[in-house]
């Protein structure tokens, strides 16, 4: 009984944070696309080229998988920041990405994801990957 009146005061802070930042919605964004293969999900925190291409990419695996559904066996997926570029309404976001599947690093990716305030909110605006 104890247990869930601890758990209270947890779930409170995590669900009264702010998400609505340019750092935070950079990282939902990766753990979304990338840790989870969650097009749908990082669609929601996108706007402009982001979105477009996030709705092509869906378009294109509609045959082969079904909205929501995950992968069987996902990659495991770790990213760093290295590097960021602020603006007043726009924030940069350099990641490198490491992909392990089945306990071997396969390889390293940098991503950049580009970040703009639309009406208030952060989205993800472009990203890209080399």
């Amino acid at each position: 009984m104890k247990s869930k009146y601890f758990l209270l005061p947890i779930l409170l802070i995590l669900a009264c944070s702010n998400r609505n930042t340019p750092q935070a919605v950079s990282e939902d964004f990766i753990y979304n696309y990338y840790q989870r293969a969650d097009q749908a999900a990082a669609l929601q925190l996108s706007h402009g080229l982001a979105a477009e291409k996030l709705e092509d990419e869906i378009a294109r695996v509609r045959e082969v998988r079904s909205p929501g559904q995950q992968m069987e066996e996902m990659p495991k997926i770790e990213y760093e920041p290295i590097g960021k570029e602020e603006e007043p309404t726009h924030v940069l976001f350099n990641y490198k990405l490491t992909i392990t599947t089945r306990g071997t690093i396969t390889h390293t990716r940098n991503v950049i994801i580009n970040t703009e305030q639309i009406d208030g909110r952060w989205k993800v605006v472009n990203f890209d990957e080399y």
